[in-house]
């Protein structure tokens, strides 16, 4: 197949645009990242560095092709609505019409499960449960983007939309690399006890789960669906875990949900008088993630797609740092 991925220099879409190249699709990888660009080239996978925010380069950048699959996005756990508002939506309008100029008329989006965080513990949560009105802009804006993706149904654009939570594997370089930063310290701060219970999701489930859009039913499509490794953990499962698999200690000290949550703000709001100088150690959006149980059904992925997760949340992990050693090696 012919794919076109926006967002390939980033760490879902480049891990998606090297698989999928091995499998011998036709990948055209778009990014802004030059450097990334032209270690995707290497590997003989067509790179053009464009913007989704610059309508030019992505006329110049998208042919006809079977499919799209939209990485791009803002995914920090801070800055403002607008920052956000932009790269999500505005950016998300400016593929759509990329596609339709292009006559691509399959998208597959990369979504997140923030838009269910309602402050509260939510378990097993389905793709057809009401949301909650108020969220964070991250949630917020990728909840529109998604809006924008179903209206282009009305022109002919299907989609499929992909929930994944907390994604980890090779070229993460947020998730592990933030625990194994935080176990350097003389205590690991875990918010109420890291008694929250959370799904994760190793790269390579949601490349599978990904493989399995490619080949999905026109009944499959315009539809949302979750996707994790199916195996719920708590939070210091999760931690500990890590740092089991990388020899490193872990020493817990629980911290107070309120307490960090109000230290959350303070943090933000000295972050945004320095005008961006002093970066804040936790957000209250970060803080929200880590305290609150969050677990969802792929029951719809299973049925619809054949969504089957083969790699357990240890494994994922393992792989990981196999893939760091090699990194090592290699340089």
């Amino acid at each position: 197949m012919k794919i076109i991925i926006t967002g390939a220099t980033g760490f879902i879409g480049r891990n998606l645009a090297e698989s999928l190249h091995d499998e011998g699709n036709q990948i055209t990888a778009t990014g802004r990242s030059r450097q990334v660009g032209n270690q995707l080239i290497k590997r003989g996978i067509e790179f053009t560095a464009c913007d989704i925010l610059d309508q030019d380069s992505l006329k110049s950048a998208f042919s006809a092709a079977d499919l799209l699959i939209h990485c791009a996005g803002r995914t920090a756990d801070r800055g403002s609505y607008s920052e956000f508002y932009q790269v999500n939506v505005v950016g998300t309008r400016n593929v759509i019409d990329a596609c339709r100029q292009n006559d691509i008329s399959r998208i597959i989006f990369i979504s997140t499960p923030s838009v269910y965080y309602s402050g509260s513990d939510r378990f097993n949560v389905t793709e057809s449960e009401p949301l909650p009105r108020k969220q964070f802009p991250y949630g917020k804006t990728k909840l529109i983007a998604e809006e924008e993706l179903q209206s282009a149904a009305k022109e002919g654009i299907s989609s499929i939309i992909l929930r994944p939570r907390a994604v980890y594997g090779r070229y993460d370089g947020t998730i592990v690399p933030r625990i194994l930063e935080l176990s350097a310290g003389k205590k690991f701060p875990l918010i109420n006890g890291g008694e929250a219970m959370v799904d994760i999701t190793c790269i390579e489930n949601l490349a599978s789960a990904i493989r399995n859009c490619l080949a999905a039913p026109v009944s499959s499509w315009n539809q949302v669906y979750n996707i994790s490794n199916g195996d719920p953990v708590s939070v210091r499962e999760w931690f500990s875990t890590v740092l089991d698999i990388f020899n490193r200690p872990f020493r817990p000290k629980n911290i107070p949900g309120p307490l960090a949550y109000g230290f959350a703000g303070v943090m933000e709001f000295l972050s945004k008088m320095s005008q961006g100088r002093i970066k804040p150690a936790m957000t209250r959006f970060s803080v929200g993630y880590m305290s609150r149980s969050l677990t969802m059904s792929i029951e719809k992925a299973r049925q619809k797609l054949g969504y089957r997760p083969g790699i357990s949340n240890r494994e994922g992990f393992l792989r990981y740092r196999e893939w760091l050693e090699e990194q090592k090696e290699s340089e």
